[in-house]
């Protein structure tokens, strides 16, 4: 990222955050201020696509940002993960970014949600997530979460001006839904177009983001770890 380019966190919340996202964020604010442009925060709840959306219409007519680091408000961002994006990025060879982060997928009978690392090969059978990757590293993939990805302006901006007619520019970055019979997120459609677009998506695995979840402790737990 060239050294003048100014970085916008963008994030929805339904009026509460995570303690431990906000301290992130102060200190983050602290120890870099000088590479962080204006804040976009949505308030609200419902369709998270649209909420996402609102996001990215705020940073584009309300900012002048190079760059929109979008992060999920139950995630933690420390300084020296933001720096791996940031030496990351790259207006045209890396115009997306992701961090590495897990979502929990559903384990069967196992008391435990599986980790599941938020990246994915975009293959005919569907999303695959790469469960094999190099630690502490750059590579392309084919789509990410948007639990935390740093995207270029220029992006956002070529997705409103190739909108569906249908979605209208203020409604053309996410939307999620059936195809071919399987319900695809808004993160992955998003990522999606973006490559339609003739723009690359990269992760860093070095930037590693702490994901929280919660869970009922019960017997099962308990069992679990005996056995």
């Amino acid at each position: 990222m060239k050294t003048g380019h100014k970085v916008s966190i963008g994030a929805c919340d339904p009026g509460t955050v995570n303690a431990a996202w906000a301290y992130r964020m102060f200190q983050l604010c602290q120890n870099r201020a000088d590479r962080l442009g204006p804040f976009v925060r949505i308030k609200g709840s419902g369709l998270l696509s649209k909420m996402r959306n609102r996001v990215v219409k705020a940073f584009l007519e309300n900012t002048d940002s190079d760059w929109l680091l979008m992060i999920d408000v139950d995630e933690q961002l420390t300084t020296e993960a933001f720096d791996l994006l940031i030496q990351t990025a790259h207006d045209k060879e890396r115009p997306v970014v992701s961090g590495l982060v897990f979502a929990a997928f559903d384990a069967n009978k196992h008391p435990y949600p599986k980790p599941v690392p938020a990246i994915f090969q975009d293959v005919p059978e569907g999303f695959l997530p790469l469960f094999k990757y190099d630690r502490n590293s750059v590579f392309q993939i084919d789509a990410c979460g948007t639990g935390c990805v740093l995207i270029h302006r220029s992006v956002l901006e070529a997705m409103r001006e190739n909108a569906d007619p249908n979605q209208g520019e203020d409604w053309c970055w996410f939307w999620d839904g059936p195809i071919d019979g399987k319900w695809i997120s808004e993160d992955l459609l998003f990522s999606r177009r973006i490559r339609q677009l003739g723009f690359p998506i990269y992760v860093n695995t070095g930037a590693v983001l702490p994901h929280q979840k919660s869970y009922w402790l019960s017997e099962e737990h308990h069992l679990s770890w005996r056995e």
